[in-house]
């Protein structure tokens, strides 16, 4: 996903889980108001992928393991788009993500630490209308 962007534009992390059993990748990118990506899988196994973003809100993925990773990739180029937003309220965080097509995902987290009813709209990772021309994640 990040092949194509220009340079600095997000960072990739990766790191085992606190027992060891799992891996967490995350995009972190380099624009505060931009949404942070993030994938969980557990060792030995791709049959099950959470998926996150911004600040909580989970989405698990699980079924064919080839039609999972293209999720994975277009919920990431949606989240890099800035196509995502999360409504905070009392009982906790709604996110939403618009693939390409118009296809919404929601991600749900209970009990947030917010308690202030807010909903923030997350900006692309890259400042302009649009991705770079040059930019393909494949």
């Amino acid at each position: 996903m990040l092949h194509g962007l220009p340079t600095e534009t997000a960072t990739l992390h990766s790191e085992l889980t606190q027992k060891g059993d799992g891996t967490i990748i995350r995009l972190t990118p380099s624009n505060k108001h931009a949404a942070q990506f993030g994938v969980h899988t557990d060792e030995g196994s791709l049959c099950i992928i959470d998926v996150c973003f911004g600040s909580g809100g989970t989405f698990e993925l699980d079924g064919d393991v080839n039609d999972s990773l293209e999720l994975v990739r277009r919920l990431g180029l949606a989240v890099i788009s800035g196509r995502c937003e999360q409504r905070f309220g009392f009982l906790g965080v709604r996110g939403k993500i618009r693939l390409d097509g118009g296809k919404v995902f929601w991600l749900h987290r209970l009990f947030s630490s917010e308690v202030v009813s807010k909903t923030m709209r997350y900006e692309p990772y890259y400042q302009q209308a649009s991705l770079p021309s040059r930019y393909n994640p494949l």
